[in-house]
């Protein structure tokens, strides 16, 4: 009798025991400094691991960010960008949280070899509703030619990237563990 008064929960209900935050990193291993996202995640996977409810994963396209945002409590997207008029330095590490209407317009001039650009992606999935928090972590790039490795200035902000993708996890983990 219980059952039929009070059903389980749908088969893709998920039950929010523990906060789910996932770590994306964004690039092309074979294009320089668009690279960036993806290894700045590699270095710190197993840092990131580490911390309960924590998942790592890659991607080439800002289009599979759409489906990388479904049941999770939040996201931190690491992607290479790239702003008009060289007002950064390349290797400045950039912060975004994801508002109402997506992330800042700033981001939407992101380097996006991937098709759909991340904060395409992001809008999107504002516009579908549902999104979680959105974190962006970009890093400002000086060279995306195919077959080049990282750029000096870029490959020398990893670490810091790396140190702050630790202290993203442990902030969201934290919030989302005393809401």
């Amino acid at each position: 009798m219980h059952l039929v008064r009070d059903p389980l929960p749908d088969a893709g209900h998920r039950a929010a025991l523990t906060p789910r935050v996932r770590f994306v990193g964004c690039g092309t291993l074979d294009a320089g400094d668009d690279a960036v996202g993806l290894l700045a995640v590699r270095a710190a996977r197993d840092e990131l691991e580490a911390i309960g409810g924590v998942e790592v994963l890659e991607t080439r396209s800002g289009l599979n960010v759409l489906h990388l945002l479904e049941d999770v409590d939040a996201v931190v997207l690491v992607d290479a960008v790239r702003t008009l008029g060289g007002r950064r330095a390349p290797g400045e590490i950039v912060r975004a949280e994801a508002g109402p209407e997506g992330l800042p317009a700033e981001i939407g001039s992101s380097l996006s070899s991937h098709g759909l650009g991340l904060a395409e992606a992001v809008g999107l999935a504002t516009a579908l509703g549902g999104r979680p928090c959105v974190v962006f972590l970009g890093i400002e790039v000086a060279d995306v030619t195919a077959g080049r490795a990282l750029s000096p200035a870029v490959a020398a902000a990893v670490p810091e990237v790396v140190r702050r993708l630790v202290e993203e996890a442990e902030g969201l983990m934290g919030d989302l563990t005393s809401a």
